[in-house]
């Protein structure tokens, strides 16, 4: 009898206790849930990241609001959610270089990105672009990699910054193209269009959103895009695979991730939200007018991809020795 009372009084217990976790997962979000983005207001990353907190709010998920904490490449952002409860009302937009560059090239963040954050669904994804300053007189790539082979060193390639997703597709490209250039890291973008725009730079490995107007004016000239298709931002711009190189791909990314730990249940309720927001016809638009590809995951897949990200980096900057100073 005592045995049969103690089953029953178990049985009690888990019934309660799994009625206690999915009723927790169905009220999840009951507040505002913070999305943090590692960069200041305004740019692709931010406009997407906003444009998800308002449909969001609009399906009637919750609250969704943006955090923007800019600052020491990404890092700061990163390691403010890393830190955070894991109680899924803090999250990061997590970007390429903060979450799978930057853990090779700071060796004392006091975290790995891979490993301390829980991923929840991909974001978007747009290639990079490679352009020339028309006074270069190079319009395609294959004669940029003619010029470079004949006069070794003597090209310099402007990019947004040392270490930068940008940066790390051009150094891939002179790998796999087997040719000498020069990186000019500016702080930022916009400095970096001007001077190709202006032939004091001939090439550049540069942001797409940012790009567009300058190579529709005709006062740069897009040499290919590095994604694994054409961009339909940009489609009769061959890719850098298209152009000789089969294989190349070099994308930038925005995802969303959860400090470790956060209740599983929420984690796939969560991204089942984000995909179907993302699925959105006018959100795919929307993104696609600023160059981007809205395009969701599994947390599953993401994790998979963060992992193939982070071998894929590390070994370019192995192998093309990038320190930061």
């Amino acid at each position: 009898m005592f045995k049969t009372h103690l089953l029953r009084a178990s049985l009690m217990v888990v019934a309660a206790t799994i009625f206690s976790v999915s009723a927790f997962a169905q009220s999840y979000p009951d507040r505002p849930v913070k999305l943090t983005l590692p960069f200041p207001p305004g740019g692709s990353a931010d406009s997407v990241a906003r444009d998800l907190a308002e449909k969001l709010r609009a399906d009637g998920g919750g609250s969704f609001v943006v955090e923007n904490r800019p600052g020491a490449g990404g890092n700061l952002a990163t390691g403010h959610v890393v830190k955070s409860a894991n109680d899924g009302y803090t999250l990061l937009v997590g970007v390429t270089g903060a979450t799978v560059i930057n853990p090779e090239l700071y060796p004392n963040l006091g975290y790995q990105p891979a490993t301390d954050l829980a991923p929840i669904s991909m974001l978007a994804q747009a290639p990079v672009v490679v352009v020339a300053s028309p006074e270069s007189r190079i319009a395609s790539l294959q004669q940029l990699v003619s010029r470079a082979k004949a006069e070794p060193g003597k090209i310099s390639f402007a990019t947004n910054g040392k270490g930068t997703s940008h940066h790390l597709a051009g150094e891939l490209f002179k790998i796999r193209a087997e040719i000498s250039m020069v990186n000019i890291p500016y702080s930022g973008t916009p400095g970096a269009l001007q001077d190709i725009a202006a032939g004091r730079v001939e090439i550049g490995f540069l942001d797409l959103t940012a790009a567009m107007p300058l190579i529709s004016a005709g006062r740069i000239v897009a040499l290919a895009t590095t994604g694994a298709e054409r961009s339909a931002a940009l489609p009769n711009v061959p890719t850098v695979a298209e152009s000789g190189f089969p294989g190349y791909e070099a994308m930038t990314w925005i995802a969303l991730f959860a400090p470790k730990g956060m209740n599983p249940q929420n984690v796939n309720k969560l991204s089942k939200m984000v995909n179907a927001a993302l699925a959105d016809r006018e959100f795919k638009k929307n993104a696609a007018s600023k160059g981007m590809d809205a395009v969701g995951s599994s947390p599953e897949a993401l994790q998979r991809y963060v992992n193939e990200e982070s071998q894929k980096w590390r070994s370019v900057i192995r192998q093309a020795g990038i320190k930061l100073d």
